[in-house]
């Protein structure tokens, strides 16, 4: 018998060992899988993972004559059940007009769905909303599903993995999210998953039936956790078992959160963010635990969940030891074998800085080019190099050397560092030259125009790649040129870039297509100098 009040005192003891992290944990599995809200909506009573109903189901067929992409778009997302988002869309729409970012933030704050204002964004993007409906809503509609089963189903399996753990080793990591891809059992698990979903769908018609099997297949994801290898039948079998004479006092349970659910609707849904969800997870996470102590002398393949590791209701400190899993996780992946920890020269130095300013200038160039349709040369300074680009290759390589060692803490790093010599540079030639030579201003998280995030995040991302990839081949072929025409090399573009930085001084690089406000066109141009 199922005691409920030891579950909730359980649940909430497992969720206040480490609340933070579970919070985030619920958080991300929520706006990975989708059907997180984070409106005001209706209170949410049953089983999160079972979609009993879905709104609109087939209107969107009957409305395809004579609409627009978007509009045709909209009524899809409108019948899916995709994580919604409740924004003010006419102020975001007139604050965010230029970059991909903005797209992206547009199409989600309009269309009021994270999964499918992403799609629409891409399709904004590539297609220019010109495409034909029938191929949009058959291309949505093999992502939307495929995303079902290789990502929603395997993340929410995750989870399951997570909880399980946290409630007695206290420092399980996030990464367990990814639990199923790292022991290398996806198929299995997708395929499990989806029959499951297929069977709660086809019960649903009968809506009381379909209520009942939601709480009969509860525990298939946990059994999964448990045991990624399990088969489809035999995962089904367990959860029946487990849930037999117990159903009702889950929904009780349910019940209980339902009212909590009702009350966050007048918290912006924050009470539900910050408590609710993830202590819904903890009180899951305990029921499984519990049916599985005390039904294992009627469950028929019991001996299929054998992770004795799990058992124990003692909290320890650490995580789940490796040695103790009963499917060892695939061995990772290893790099191209590139000594990027290496010391560059002076004279090597040197010639990133070239390096990198001319493909800075290059990429605006061609930026322009694209964009407006003819060429300009991008930049305060007249030569073929932009000396922003320079400098922030060599913080990168120079300064933050001590991060090389791990590649995130290296992109944050980027991150920072780059967005100081933006915003200090913008100030600097704003205030020289009373003008200016990039603007962000309609960017999606924007500073003053001066920086944006869609720039630093691709900073960031080239920033990994110039210190992982690029400079090492780089200076693999710069140590090819013998060392005195290397520093004859070295020497010669020193004074011509000094050269063109003092008559750049007094006379800077401006006009249409380089400088903002000489040129209606130009305030559409993302540039830096």
């Amino acid at each position: 018998m199922l005691d409920i009040k030891k579950v909730l005192k359980e649940a909430w003891k497992s969720l206040k060992s480490r609340y933070f992290v579970n919070v985030l944990i619920v958080f991300l599995a929520g706006i990975i899988v989708g059907g997180y809200s984070l409106n005001t909506g209706v209170a949410k009573i049953g089983n999160t993972d079972s979609n009993i109903t879905t709104r609109k189901q087939y209107e969107v067929l009957e409305k395809m004559t004579g609409k627009s992409n978007y509009d045709f778009m909209q009524d899809f997302a409108d019948s899916q059940d995709i994580v919604k988002i409740t924004t003010d869309s006419d102020s975001l729409a007139k604050k965010y007009t230029n970059g991909v970012l903005s797209v992206f933030v547009n199409s989600i704050s309009t269309s009021g769905s994270f999964g499918f204002g992403v799609l629409n964004g891409l399709n904004t993007l590539i297609f220019q909303d010109r495409i034909a409906a029938s191929i949009v809503i058959f291309v949505f509609a093999v992502i939307l599903l495929l995303l079902n089963i290789f990502v929603k189903n395997i993340i929410t399996v995750g989870r399951c993995r997570y909880f399980l753990e946290h409630r007695r080793f206290k420092d399980t990591g996030i990464d367990k999210l990814l639990y199923v891809y790292k022991c290398g059992k996806t198929l299995n698990v997708a395929k499990v998953m989806f029959i499951k979903y297929i069977f709660q769908f086809l019960w649903n018609f009968t809506i009381i039936g379909g209520i009942i099997k939601s709480y009969e297949y509860a525990m298939i994801p946990y059994v999964l956790a448990e045991n990624p290898e399990i088969k489809w039948k035999e995962a089904f079998r367990i959860s029946k078992q487990m849930m037999k004479g117990d159903k009702k006092r889950i929904f009780l349970i349910d019940l209980i959160y339902g009212t909590g659910y009702f009350f966050s609707t007048f918290t912006f849904n924050l009470l539900s963010v910050f408590l609710l969800d993830p202590l819904k997870d903890c009180a899951y996470t305990e029921i499984y635990m519990d049916l599985r102590d005390k039904k294992s002398s009627v469950v028929d393949d019991i001996a299929l969940l054998n992770d004795e590791m799990l058992l124990e209701d003692k909290l320890v400190y650490g995580e789940y030891p490796e040695y103790a899993y009963k499917i060892k996780p695939l061995e990772k992946r290893k790099w191209i074998k590139i000594d990027y920890e290496r010391k560059y020269s002076f004279w090597t130095i040197v010639m990133f800085f070239f390096t990198f300013s001319h493909v800075g200038w290059l990429w605006e160039v061609f930026y322009s080019l694209i964009n407006n349709g003819r060429f300009v040369n991008r930049g305060t300074l007249f030569g073929p190099w932009l000396p922003i680009y320079g400098f922030g290759g060599l913080i990168i390589i120079v300064c933050l050397k001590p991060l090389r060692k791990r590649p995130f803490i290296m992109f944050l790093g980027t991150f920072v560092a780059c967005g100081i010599l933006e915003y200090f540079a913008a100030w600097m030639l704003e205030t020289l030259f009373h003008t200016k030579w990039w603007d962000y201003t309609g960017f999606f998280l924007n500073i003053h125009g001066r920086v944006c995030l869609e720039g630093l995040f691709v900073f960031g991302l080239a920033g990994v790649a110039f210190t992982y990839l690029f400079a090492p081949l780089l200076d693999n072929l710069y140590r090819k040129i013998k060392l005195r025409p290397k520093k004859i090399l070295c020497a010669v573009l020193l004074v011509l870039f000094l050269i063109d930085v003092g008559y750049s001084a007094f006379h800077p690089n401006s006009g249409a297509g380089i400088t903002y406000g000489d040129d209606p066109k130009t305030q559409s141009l993302k540039g830096d100098q």
